[in-house]
């Protein structure tokens, strides 16, 4: 079955006793809002095994929701439905989404804690019953199948409540849905001549070139195979139009766009990603990726580069029209021809009569329109949709003028005209202008702005997507196929007088000589309604004083720099300019030149104005009626002095006016019509009062930070959502701030605030508060304050010089996820911090009066320690090691000088056992949940030399070293240490150097490159990073570089280490990180499957020592083996007391980074024998 034939778009299997009046319902009703069909069982009483209509819904549905709770194993009905979903997953490319309701995927997977009992249960009523037991064999082997899909957890740290999880939930269902069945696909009908053959090629080849002309299907092919298949690949990605967004927006970003949605996280410029990072991360697992729409060889050349290393599960599908561009890329190239008669009739069918085959009295017009069409499936979609609901005395004058023109690809040109002739005027009127100004543009803007040209855009757009001449994307993004965009610009120029090459003639101009050549030679007339030109693409622009005198129609003017571009155009323009026409709708003109707009100037019909980093003093003089005008963007105009009237601005929403340095005062005209929705005004420096008479209803965001002439504040919303006012002058808060209900993000950085109201703990929905150098901050203050903020998630404290102490109720602040102390004088943290079980994030930096720290919270990513003058004793980092989740740790002590001998031995030890925990993770465990992201771990410390735990190690004194080791057969990972130490010329180059690290085979080949940024260190430090799984060979370069990679003489490179880590380390490491025991059995039983034979010879060869070694009366052995764990760790921290109550004197750094190393051999493996010699694994 189809997916676009299935009658259900979500199938819910769920525990009923557990869910159905509280999670379900509201995950059902949830779906349903949203307008995604769902299948939800409500019956009550149920049996064991699942009925027919059931198996149909299951089999009709195109995802299945399971919703694991505590009694789902209870139910045999469940385990049945279960068994369904997964068969329907395998036969039919089911998508299947587990949901993890109050229960752990361990649970699940291995039928531990509530799954246990039941399942103890069925293995006692399948005694003597051999079919039953195969039944239960089943149902564990579905679990566990379930358990490792990627899905939900209720009890993820990143959900605050269920509404949250359902949230997340309905919006994975909805783009899953939108990848099955895109626009593209919409009424398209299978076609068995290409069907079956890519379907086949699927199956032979990793990489596929789709080749074909344009408008013959190759897009729609790729959507199909993708729309099946995504769903059976840890990740997908299909790139639409790419040759045309690399024009666009450069192709780094494209390549970082592609990344992102590989890895499920945000990659940005800034990420430095080395060849051997994105090796490793496409040779390990399964992607579908679809490159749409590649034409030039350099950019699939810069692309494929990236794509190299794919493993030979994933499949790699590049579309495009050039098949020498091709070549080489892919494995193979399936040529797209037009379809045959049999299917272009039945595609051109769906259009003209929403059925699969002609209407009665109208197969033999419909074969003369399918025969013009040529195969060509998206004529045939053009035509199908232009005679769709006509008789047949329409239809014969409007094939008979087709058949006149005979049959070429200008042929196909006039079958896509076919549709636009059947437009009416104001229809075809939108239609160009989208071809020319909108495509790719968001649904309501495009609406906004064509509603104030006279059309009625909804009722418009609608007609012209029936008409297939567009498509809306799942998220509202209007799009056009290249080929009906090229008809429409022929079709603007075939509209000027036919003996004439002038483009003035024509209504809409994109064409960079045309729009030049009119701008320049004063060519404009009144035929023009529209100019669209991008900056960036010309170094010089010269516009005349008369340019747009005769343009009196036009409409729009867009004179733009794309995001990721640059103005690299230099206007010549005469000091006064005639003025633009009356009937303007949208103005935008990047850098304009002039003082001001062309005087008179109208802004009657002007909807948006877009003046960015402009010279704009002001805008026009006296009244305008701005009956229109929703939108004026005016950001980086610093000689901007004063906004006109705006009491007439009846809808004006967006008003951007950052960095308007000039500006004093905002008129309160502005919030006359209370209809703003945004206001930024940031970087405003000379503006003094901002205040409004009328409470406002509809204002949700207000930025006034950097405003530092602002003394007078007062606005009032029931909508506001942002608000910043940071480094203002404003001293007075008023207590009306409490009353902002809607308000989730407050920032007051820098404020010399002489209160802060009480009725701030009352906002219930602050997730983020910066209070940043702000004095009034003090403990008592914030006491009160934490009290109510039970959302707060960020919290910014930097620089406030009168906090001494943090309050013992922060643990209060049970959702925070980053807090920034750095700069304040706080001097230690409460015990009740380290209760802060969703913390990430925890800066300290510069905090000179911190003494000591105290253990941290168990789940932190970060850890800035930096400057920090007077600590002397750290407790406890281990608790680092017990959250690795796909995260990358930095830890860093620099200039930290103060530690003493324990905590910097202590330190060192629990990073290094961090390190080894990464390793171990990223070695054992599946990310059911968190994809394939590697732990890694970062991490500065005083000290000038490696620490004693490096067993291979190499001294120098320059900017490089090598180091060799002996090849090493069952390493996992190396962690690397190296020492740098500043030199005379580190004043010279700053920050911007780095340190490299180079790994090279034993053939001498280059493996693994990867750098780390040196900042702000200025003596002797230790750094020591696991980064990354280990690539064979065994020598490595260290080196500081700059950012180029150029050796630099900055700073030297006293020592470099290595230490290896070791499969046989895992079992110690099990038992030192002193896990629970549900959780220790599953990673014991992880293991044993990853290590195999090895691993059970290993403790066949510890359990014959062990017991050698301490079992000398053969009845004591286990109690012995039991406690030794216990006595080493109390051993240690015993030496440790003992050490910090000895050490009276500052040892020298020498001395200092020196680690003492904790033997915890034989302890750890013995817990392992004991775990199983109580039957635990």
């Amino acid at each position: 079955m189809s997916t676009s034939s299935k009658k259900y778009d979500v199938f819910i299997s769920f525990r009923g006793q557990d869910t159905r009046e509280t999670f379900t319902s509201h995950l059902h009703y949830a779906l349903c809002k949203e307008n995604i069909i769902t299948y939800i069982d409500d019956n009550l009483v149920k049996g064991d095994e699942i009925g027919e209509a059931l198996a149909e819904a299951i089999q009709d549905s195109r995802i299945s929701l399971v919703v694991f709770s505590k009694n789902y194993a209870t139910s045999k009905w469940c385990l049945n439905e279960l068994l369904k979903i997964l068969e329907c997953k395998k036969l039919h490319g089911q998508v299947v989404i587990p949901v993890f309701y109050n229960t752990g995927t361990s649970e699940v997977r291995n039928q531990t804690g509530s799954y246990e009992k039941p399942f103890s249960h069925y293995e006692i009523e399948a005694i003597n019953n051999e079919s039953f037991a195969n039944t239960v064999s089943e149902w564990r082997a579905a679990l566990a199948e379930a358990a490792n899909i990627p899905g939900w957890d209720s009890q993820s740290r990143t959900y605050k409540d269920d509404s949250q999880v359902i949230q997340s939930i309905v919006s994975d269902v909805w783009k899953k849905l939108a990848l099955m069945y895109p626009n593209e696909l919409k009424g398209l009908v299978h076609n068995d001549q290409h069907g079956s053959y890519t379907e086949s090629l699927l199956k032979r080849y990793s990489r596929i070139g789709i080749w074909g002309m344009g408008g013959i299907g190759k897009t729609t092919i790729a959507r199909q195979m993708f729309a099946k298949h995504f769903a059976q690949y840890e990740s997908a990605c299909f790139m639409e139009n790419v040759s045309e967004e690399i024009e666009k927006f450069g192709p780094r970003y494209i390549r970082n766009k592609l990344l992102s949605e590989l890895l499920k996280r945000q990659i940005t410029a800034s990420d430095i990603l080395g060849a051997p990072f994105i090796e490793r991360i496409l040779s390990g697992r399964k992607f579908f990726i679809v490159l749409d729409d590649v034409d030039n060889a350099a950019q699939l050349e810069y692309l494929c580069s990236e794509l190299d290393d794919l493993g030979p599960n994933s499949r790699l599908i590049i579309t495009g029209r050039d098949r020498q561009t091709l070549k080489g890329k892919v494995d193979v190239i399936h040529e797209v021809t037009k379809w045959n008669f049999e299917e272009s009739l039945r595609l051109f069918s769906l259009g003209a009569f929403k059925q699969n085959h002609p209407k009665e009295g109208y197969k033999l017009l419909s074969q003369r329109a399918v025969a013009y069409a040529g195969g060509v499936p998206l004529a045939l979609k053009v035509l199908g949709s232009h005679f769709y609901s006509r008789s047949p005395e329409f239809w014969e004058p409007e094939l008979k003028n087709l058949e006149n023109k005979g049959e070429s690809l200008r042929g196909i040109q006039e079958v896509l005209r076919v549709s636009y002739n059947g437009l009416t005027v104001r229809e075809k009127e939108m239609f160009l202008d989208i071809a020319f100004f909108f495509k790719d543009e968001k649904r309501d803007f495009v609406t906004r702005i064509l509603d104030a040209c006279g059309f009625n855009a909804a009722s418009g757009i609608v007609t012209l997507e029936d008409k297939a001449l567009i498509t809306i994307s799942y998220d509202n993004i209007i799009q056009m196929h290249d080929l009906l965009q090229q008809m429409a610009f022929d079709i603007v120029r075939q509209k000027k007088d036919q003996t004439s090459r002038d483009p003035e003639k024509c209504s809409r101009l994109r064409d960079i000589k045309e729009v030049c050549d009119v701008l320049k030679n004063n060519k404009g007339t009144p035929k023009v309604e529209g100019i669209i030109f991008d900056l960036s693409q010309k170094e010089d622009l010269h516009v005349g004083a008369d340019t747009f005198k005769m343009m009196t129609k036009l409409r729009f003017l867009r004179l733009y720099v794309p995001l990721s571009k640059k103005i690299s155009t230099t206007i010549y323009h005469p000091e006064d300019m005639m003025p633009f026409s009356d009937k303007l709708r949208y103005l935008e003109w990047s850098e304009y030149p002039l003082k001001s707009l062309p005087h008179p100037f109208c802004a009657e019909l002007l909807v948006e104005i877009h003046l960015p980093r402009s010279n704009i003093k002001y805008l026009w003089h006296g009244m305008q009626k701005l009956v229109h005008l929703e939108k004026v963007d005016l950001r980086e105009s610093k000689q901007l002095m004063k906004l006109p009237d705006l009491s007439g601005a009846e809808k004006l929403k967006w008003l951007y006016l950052s960095g308007c340095e000039s500006l004093h005062e905002v008129q309160p005209s502005v919030f006359s019509k209370d209809t703003l929705v945004t206001l930024l005004l940031d970087g405003c420096k000379k503006l003094e009062i901002l205040v409004s008479e009328n409470h406002l209803t509809s204002l949700q965001k207000i930025d006034v930070s950097g405003c530092s002439s602002l003394r007078e504040f007062s606005l009032s919303s029931d909508s506001i959502e942002e608000l910043d006012l940071s480094n203002t002058g404003i001293e007075i808060l008023h207590s009306s701030i409490g009353r902002m209900s809607m308000l989730w993000r407050l920032d007051l950085q820098g404020l010399r605030l002489k209160n802060l109201p009480k009725e701030m703990s009352s906002m219930r929905s602050l997730t983020e508060i910066d209070l940043s150098n702000c004095n009034v901050v003090t403990k008592s203050k914030l006491e009160a304050l934490f009290g109510g903020l039970e959302s707060l998630i960020i919290l910014y404290l930097k620089d406030c010089g009168n906090l001494l102490e943090l309050p013992v109720n922060i643990d209060s602040l049970s959702l925070l996820y980053e807090l920034r102390l750095d700069g304040s004088n706080v001097k230690m943290l409460p015990t009740s911090f380290k209760n802060l079980s969703r913390l990430r994030i925890l800066y300290l930096d510069n905090c000179k009066k911190l003494g000591c720290l105290s253990e941290v919270p168990p789940h932190i990513e970060e850890l800035h320690v930096n400057n920090c003058i007077s600590l002397v004793k750290v407790s406890s980092l281990k608790a680092l090691s017990h959250s690795m989740k796909g995260w990358k740790k930095e830890i860093s002590f620099k200039n930290t000088i103060k530690l003493d001998a324990p905590s910097l031995n202590r330190i060192t030890e629990d990073v290094i056992l961090t390190m080894k925990s990464a390793a171990f993770h990223n070695t054992i465990i599946v990310y059911d949940v968190h994809g394939w992201s590697y732990n890694g771990v970062h991490f500065w410390l005083p000290g000038c030399t490696v620490p004693s735990q490096f067993k291979f190690r190499a001294i120098g004194s320059s900017s490089s070293i090598t180091i060799k080791i002996p090849p090493l057969s069952k390493d996992v990972g190396f962690i690397y240490s190296v020492v740098v130490s500043p030199s005379f010329q580190m004043e010279e180059h700053g920050n911007n150097l780095e340190i490299r690290f180079k790994y090279y085979s034993e053939s001498g080949d280059l493996n693994f490159i990867n750098s780390h940024s040196i900042k702000d260190v200025s003596l002797d430090h230790v750094f020591m990073c696991y980064n990354e799984p280990h690539f064979i060979g065994n020598a490595f370069e260290f080196s500081v570089t700059n950012l180029s990679g150029d050796l630099n003489g900055s700073y030297i490179l006293k020592e470099c280490g290595i230490y290896p880590i070791y499969y046989s380390e895992f079992p110690r490491l099990a038992a030192t990180m002193n896990l629970d025991r549900d959780l220790e059995k599953e990673i014991a039983l992880e293991l044993s499957r990853s290590l195999g034979s090895d691993f059970h010879e290993y403790i066949q060869q510890f359990q014959s020592e062990s017991i050698a070694r301490y079992d000398d009366d053969g009845d004591d052995d286990e109690r012995e083996i039991g406690n030794e764990i216990d006595e080493s760790v109390e051993r240690r921290d015993e030496n440790e007391r003992t050490s910090i109550q000895n050490n009276q004197q500052d040892l020298n750094l020498n001395e200092k980074c020196r680690c003492s190393s904790f033997d915890c051999f034989m302890g750890p493996l013995s817990y392992l024998w004991r775990l199983i010699r109580h039957g635990l694994l």
